[in-house]
């Protein structure tokens, strides 16, 4: 396949500017470095449940960074994915070869996904290695669960990213647009949620419950907040990481009327399933929106 081939030569390429390489060792440094600090720093040998809560405390600590660090490495490796080529001329002898807009645009995002997760991977995997000496008991089940959404995290804003180049015109427009939702996501978006419940409210005089299961639905719009909380998820349970959502400073100070009117079973349509589906949308759409705005694109 004609997309397989545009991976293949985007990864190659990442090999030899040695972009694979830099991520690697950042992603070694972050999850080791905070995996050693946790752990180590503690001293003596651990009970099962101090390993456990231990895992937990670093799962907790590091899932504050990934969410930020994660998400912009994506952005920086990806968001000139296919504006560079238009903008050097190269895009024009790339489709001179057996390949259509669209095996440029999936091949991009392949070749660049595998750059931006196999060093979040390596970084977990030698994470794992300090693990082991100091927390035999951990539960590494659920630590491979959490190296792999972050991975998917990179995968989804490399997703995002390489729509947006499609459909820009120049790299400035990639990364001001790949760049804003970013900051969209991390800055504005609470403010978003806040806004329509209230209009929400105001105009149709909704329930208490159902204005959190409207905010709910808001947040899980998030990719950022619906990776968040489906590492949560991994330790509390689908419906109290879903009201760690309404939680302030960072899930310090809980939301007892959230508990309250979201419990005491929470709704299959804010189940884990379906959070990973609302993830996985910020992969797909943003791709099939380039994808068709890039067929029509002068080059």
């Amino acid at each position: 396949m004609s997309w397989e081939a545009v991976a293949r030569k985007d990864f190659q390429d990442a090999v030899r500017s040695r972009w694979l390489w830099v991520l690697s060792a950042l992603s070694i440094v972050v999850f080791a470095g905070a995996a050693i600090g946790q752990l180590y720093l503690g001293g003596g040998q651990q009970t099962p449940q101090q390993s456990q809560g231990l895992l937990q405390g670093f799962l907790f600590f590091l899932k504050q960074g990934t969410a930020i660090l994660i998400p912009l490495t994506a952005i920086v490796v990806a968001y000139a994915s296919i504006t560079r080529e238009r903008e050097s001329g190269t895009m024009k002898l790339l489709l001179s070869l057996p390949h259509s807009r669209d095996d440029v645009v999936i091949g991009k995002v392949l070749g660049r996904s595998a750059v931006v997760a196999l060093p979040v991977l390596i970084g977990f995997f030698v994470a794992f290695l300090a693990l082991i000496p100091q927390a035999s008991s951990v539960n590494f089940l659920v630590y491979i669960q959490f190296a792999l959404l972050t991975a998917l995290l990179g995968v989804v804003f490399v997703g995002i990213s390489v729509g947006v180049s499609a459909a820009a015109k120049s790299n400035q427009q990639a990364i001001v647009g790949a760049g804003g939702l970013f900051g969209a996501f991390w800055f504005l978006w609470n403010f978003f949620v806040s806004g329509i419940s209230r209009a929400v409210t105001d105009v149709f005089s909704v329930s208490a419950a159902t204005k959190y299961q409207l905010e709910l639905t808001l947040k899980l719009l998030n990719p950022i907040q619906s990776y968040k909380t489906l590492v949560d998820s991994l330790f509390m349970g689908d419906l109290q990481a879903r009201v760690q959502m309404f939680s302030m400073l960072f899930g310090v100070i809980p939301n007892p009327e959230a508990r309250q009117e979201l419990g005491p079973e929470l709704s299959p349509l804010f189940s884990d399933p379906v959070v990973l589906l609302f993830l996985l949308l910020w992969l797909v759409a943003p791709v099939g929106v380039g994808i068709i705005w890039f067929r029509e694109a002068d080059l």
